[in-house]
């Protein structure tokens, strides 16, 4: 039962919600106000009216489609969309968000909408268009009520021949054995196309296995280049080696010698000498004084003494200083000679060069270290599974050429079916059964459709 009906930008309504109570509904008014419009929406929804009249006579003025959309009791929606070259339905399950839509209808109305709406026509012998039992208005009353008493008849006798109905239904059900026996037969034959192209899995392991070969070819490639630079480094560690072990032993030696004497402070010693040089020299001219004074006579008596207590003052003083150098010339005498300072400047230079060979010899480790991490260049792999897959890949080609032979064979054997059964059904002409219009397209995509 429908609940609601909602139209839009069909005819003279823009945007129009009836909501249909239990019952009969009428919808009264004055004229031209679209009641009319909303009988003929829903016929265009119950039947999918073709292009004659134009469609665009559906379409509100200035709006591009027109939709005719209700709502049943079970919470189902149904919706027929008119464009001016194209129609569609749109079909809502009960709480999906989403819709099914149906396109290219051929001028009918697609099987899951007739069954939901289920306002289908009846169909007579006699008569070419089907007598609506569902829907009515005031030129077309509901249920025959204009048309003749033999149409009447020809009605009501449709439903007490049920020879001829059962007789209709098993020549259906005959022909549906026989198209279920033809989509067996097609099944099996693509499932061996499939088995058949299933024997070209292997291709995309093979390709694998060729980008692979291609990866350690070129890896190949770069450690044939790194090589030399390789090579050069060890020839250098070899000789950094060398120096270090030079250096080593040019160190062992220098252990082995006497370390270098402390240099005393000889400044006070020089002054001491210089002293003890001049009182031997004051000491000399003393004696030569004395000498001289010797041969002379006593000097005459002096009354004033000043200078000769002066002179012994003197003479005291040279004495006590004269015990003093004595003193340190005995002191002085038990000491050896003054080292000679050796040349140090070759030392200085056998140091920095141990230096800087210890320093060389710590970047010498990090380099042996760094290169002991460094693993061994891989072996290059041998080319005969290359060229074994390379052969068995002309093999598999081979194949897919006989494989894609036979599959050109079944397409040629599917067109000749089809071409047979489109020249079948053109010799018919229509449905045997009901005298519709049928065609190959139709008939292998949901067979003919018949009215009950």
């Amino acid at each position: 039962m429908i609940n609601k009906i909602i139209i839009d930008n069909f005819m003279a309504h823009e945007h129009t919600e009836l909501e249909l109570g239990p019952g009969v509904t009428i919808l009264t008014g004055s004229n031209n106000t679209g009641k009319s419009a909303v009988v003929e929406a829903l016929r265009c929804l119950a039947t999918n009216p073709d292009r004659n009249p134009n469609p665009s006579l559906y379409i509100r003025h200035g709006a591009k489609e027109a939709r005719v959309e209700v709502v049943l009791d079970d919470g189902t929606r149904v919706a027929w969309v008119r464009a001016k070259r194209w129609a569609k339905y749109e079909l809502w399950a009960p709480g999906a968000e989403e819709p099914e839509e149906y396109h290219k209808l051929q001028r009918q109305v697609p099987e899951d909408v007739a069954r939901v709406l289920r306002l289908d026509q009846v169909s007579l012998e006699t008569r070419k268009d089907g007598v609506d039992v569902h829907i009515g208005n005031q030129r077309d009353p509901v249920f025959l009520l204009n048309q003749p008493d033999s149409v009447m008849a020809e009605f009501f006798a449709a439903s007490t021949e049920s020879a001829h109905l059962l007789a209709m239904q098993n020549l259906l059900k005959l022909k549906e054995r026989d198209a279920k026996r033809e989509e067996r037969g097609l099944e099996e034959q693509a499932a061996g196309a499939e088995a058949k192209l299933d024997l070209l899995d292997p291709l995309p392991a093979i390709g694998l296995r060729m980008d692979g070969a291609g990866e350690l070819e070129r890896e190949a490639d770069r450690l044939e280049r790194e090589i030399p630079a390789l090579e050069a480094s060890l020839a250098e560690y070899r000789h950094l080696t060398g120096s270090v072990r030079r250096a080593r032993a040019a160190g062992e030696v220098l252990e082995k010698t006497a370390p270098v004497p402390e240099i005393e402070d000889v400044a006070g010693l020089k002054a001491r000498m210089d002293a003890l040089e001049g009182l031997s020299r004051r000491i000399g001219r003393a004696a030569d004084a004395a000498g001289a004074l010797s041969a002379l006579s006593e000097p005459p008596a002096v009354e004033d003494t000043g200078s000769l207590q002066g002179a012994v003052r003197g003479l005291a003083e040279t004495g006590r200083v004269l015990r003093g150098a004595e003193v340190r010339s005995r002191a002085l005498a038990d000491l050896a000679e003054p080292p000679q300072c050796e040349d140090t400047a070759r030392l200085a230079a056998l140091l920095d060069e141990w230096y800087a060979l210890r320093a060389r010899d710590a970047r010498f480790a990090r380099l042996d270290e760094i290169l002991r991490s460094i693993t061994e260049p891989p072996a290059p792999e041998p080319l005969d599974r290359l060229r074994a897959a390379v052969a068995d890949m002309g093999g598999l080609q081979g194949h897919i050429s006989a494989r894609q032979g036979e599959l050109s064979g079944l397409e040629r054997d599917l067109r000749s079916v089809v071409d047979a059964m489109d020249e079948r059904i053109r010799a018919l002409g229509c449905c045997p059964l009901c005298g519709g219009d049928l065609t190959t397209a139709e008939f292998l995509d949901h067979g003919c459709r018949h009215d009950a």
